[in-house]
Parts: C-alpha cells; structure tokens; sequence
C-alpha cells in the first residue's frame, strides 16, 4: 500500500508529499502505540527479568523460520480491508493505512525480525517499548516515500518489490542473528 503514495498523487507532488508525510506519521504513531502497549504489559508482568530468555527463544525461532522458508508471509492476507477506501477522504486512508502498517500487526508479517522486536518491547519497558515502536513505524513506512522522491511509474514503483526482496530477506536474517547475540549478552551479563 504504501508503495502506492506515488500513485496516487502523480501529477501533483504537493499531494503526493501531504499523503505521504500523513501516512508516515500515522505509522510512527501505529509503532509507537504498540511498543508502548508492550512495554507497559510486561512491566506489570515482571518480564524484564526473563528478556535473555525471551529474545532469545523468540530469536531462534525467527531465524529457523527465515531460513527454512525463503518466502513466507505470516498475518493478516491483506493490508486494508478494501471497503474502507468507498466515500473516505484518501488523507485519512493513508493515515489509517500508515497506522496499521506501523504497527505490524495488522499487516502481512514478511520478515520474523518483527517477532525479535516484539519481544524486546515486551521485556524492555514502556520507554523503550515507545522508542523502538515509534522508530519502527517510521523505518517500515519511510521507505514509501522513495517513489514519491523518485517520481517513479507504476510499473518501476511496483518493480521495486521484486528488486528489493533479497536485500529485505538478508537485512532480516542478519537483524535476527544480531537479536540472538544480544540474548546471549544479556543472558551472560545477568540482565
């Protein structure tokens, strides 16, 4: 969906910016409302104390799943539900849009990185829960904004997918390796 902004306003970059910077920051605010949702929750469970073995078995699982399977998408089948888009104004489906994407729940889950990250929110703290989710939102929907800059067509916007899907599949194994050598400190510093 995202991808979509320089679609949608094509012809107008003034639109196609406004569009975009409602949608990247309702992601920011997608991210940083289930970072802080988690943080909260396993601060009143205590789970700081178990984040080693937490991060660590939800690391491991991550990684057997991405690299057993090359191409794998867990979650929902589809970004937005379609009906929305009838008699709604496109600022407030982008910002909708960015909210469901930032957050990762709500969306097709490509890369069991977001798993690890999940994790860390959970055993981390509602400050750093807000901070990592918030961060997420905004690196997830970010990239959207490269057509837009680019003035891509549609066919080279959509191109960008199969292009970038390598790079996105190795960024995630590597991210989840990097998640399993933090449990491992952790766990060997006590924290």
């Amino acid at each position: 969906m995202g991808l979509s902004l320089g679609l949608l306003g094509r012809g107008d970059a003034v639109r196609a910016w406004r569009y975009g910077a409602v949608h990247v920051l309702g992601a920011v605010v997608g991210g940083a409302t289930v970072g802080l949702g988690l943080g909260l929750l396993g601060s009143l469970l205590g789970l700081g104390a178990w984040r080693a073995v937490i991060v660590g078995a939800v690391a491991l699982a991550a990684l057997a799943v991405a690299v057993a399977r090359p191409v794998y998408q867990l979650g929902r089948q589809r970004q937005v539900p379609r009906r929305w888009a009838r008699g709604v104004s496109p600022s407030r489906i982008y910002a909708i849009w960015g909210l469901m994407m930032g957050c990762g729940l709500y969306t097709p889950v490509y890369h069991t990185a977001l798993f690890v990250l999940l994790a860390l929110q959970l055993t981390s703290g509602p400050g750093w829960g807000l901070l990592t989710g918030a961060l997420f939102g905004l690196a997830r929907q970010a990239t959207a904004l490269w057509p837009v800059a680019r003035k891509l067509e549609p066919e080279a916007t959509m191109g960008l997918l199969e292009t970038l899907r390598p790079t996105a599949r190795g960024l995630n194994i590597a991210l989840v390796v990097a998640a399993l050598l933090l449990a491992v400190a952790l766990g060997r510093a006590g924290g």
